[in-house]
C-alpha cells in the first residue's frame, strides 16, 4: 500500500509541474453564504434552528473549497475542506470530502462507506480516492480505496463505483443513473451492494421544476421510505417544505426551511 501512496504522490508532483505556458490563476476567492431557519418535527413537537453556512471557493489552476457552518449560540466550525490542482484532464485534491460513491436524496437504504481525509486523483471520467486511517499520524496508512467511472449510455449519465476497505476487506459496489427525461419528470437514482452484508439497496428520484420526490428500499424490503421536497423562491429567499414517510414505522416526518443566500 505504501507503493500505491508513493505513486499517488508522484502523480501530484507531475500535475503540479505540468503547468502549460499561458495558464492564468484566479484573481481571488469567492465567498458565499446561506442563512437558514429550519423546522422539523420530533416527539410530536415542531422545533426550529437557525443555521449559518459559509463557503470559500477558488477555481482555476489551483482549487480550494472550504465549507463552514454555525448554529445559534455555537462557534463557526469547518465542516469540509478540499485543496488541489487541475491541469488539463488531470486533477489532484486532498481533503475530507472526496468520496466518490453515488448518492441520492433520502439515502436511508444506500450503503455509505466512510471516507474521512483522503487524496483524490481524477483523470478524465475516472476518479480514484485513497482514504487515510489517521492522516495526522501516518499518511501511508490507507483505510480504504474508492474508484468511480462516469460514462454516457443511451443518453443517460451512468456512474459505476466501488469501495474496498483495507481492514475488513469488504467491498461495496455502487451505481448512479441520471438524465432520463420522461417529459413530465426527470428520473434518476442510485444503488449499492454490500458484499459482506449481502444487501442490495436502491433509491429512485424524480424531479420536476422545484419538486423532488424519492422512494427507496432494499432486496429484503422493497419499499421503506417515500419522501419529497418542494422548493420555491419567495422575494429573494428560498422556501422549502418536505416530508419523509417511514413505511415500516408508519411515521411521517415533515420539514420546512426558509433560507437567504448571499
Amino acid at each position: 500500500m505504501r507503493n500505491v501512496f508513493i505513486t499517488t504522490v508522484a502523480a501530484m508532483a507531475i500535475s503540479t509541474a505540468a503547468f502549460a505556458e499561458g495558464t492564468t490563476l484566479t484573481a481571488g476567492p469567492v465567498i458565499s453564504g446561506e442563512l437558514s431557519l429550519d423546522f422539523a418535527e420530533a416527539n410530536d413537537k415542531i422545533g426550529g434552528t437557525m443555521g449559518l453556512d459559509l463557503g470559500v471557493d477558488v477555481s482555476g489552476l489551483a482549487t480550494l473549497d472550504l465549507d463552514m457552518s454555525a448554529t445559534d449560540g455555537s462557534s463557526l466550525t469547518l465542516d469540509n475542506w478540499t485543496v488541489g490542482t487541475t491541469v488539463g484532464a488531470l486533477g489532484v485534491a486532498i481533503g475530507d470530502d472526496n468520496g466518490v460513491m453515488p448518492g441520492a436524496e433520502g439515502e436511508q437504504t444506500l450503503a455509505a462507506p466512510a471516507m474521512t481525509e483522503s487524496v483524490q486523483v481524477t483523470a478524465g471520467a475516472a476518479t480514484v480516492a485513497l482514504g487515510f486511517t489517521d492522516w495526522t499520524a501516518d499518511i501511508t496508512d490507507i483505510s480504504n480505496i474508492q474508484g468511480a467511472y462516469t460514462m454516457g449510455v443511451a443518453g443517460l449519465d451512468v456512474t459505476a463505483a466501488a469501495d474496498y476497505n483495507m481492514d475488513s476487506e469488504n467491498t461495496v459496489l455502487g451505481a448512479g443513473v441520471g438524465g432520463l427525461d420522461l417529459g413530465v419528470a426527470a428520473l434518476g437514482g442510485a444503488m449499492t451492494y454490500d458484499v459482506d452484508a449481502e444487501v442490495f439497496g436502491f433509491e429512485t428520484v424524480a424531479t420536476r421544476g422545484g419538486l423532488t420526490a424519492y422512494l427507496n428500499g432494499d432486496d429484503t424490503n422493497l419499499l421503506q421510505n417515500v419522501g419529497g421536497e418542494y422548493e420555491m423562491d419567495v422575494a429573494g429567499a428560498t422556501f422549502a417544505a418536505g416530508a419523509n414517510y417511514d413505511v415500516d414505522a408508519e411515521d411521517l416526518t415533515p420539514t420546512a426551511s426558509l433560507s437567504f443566500n448571499f
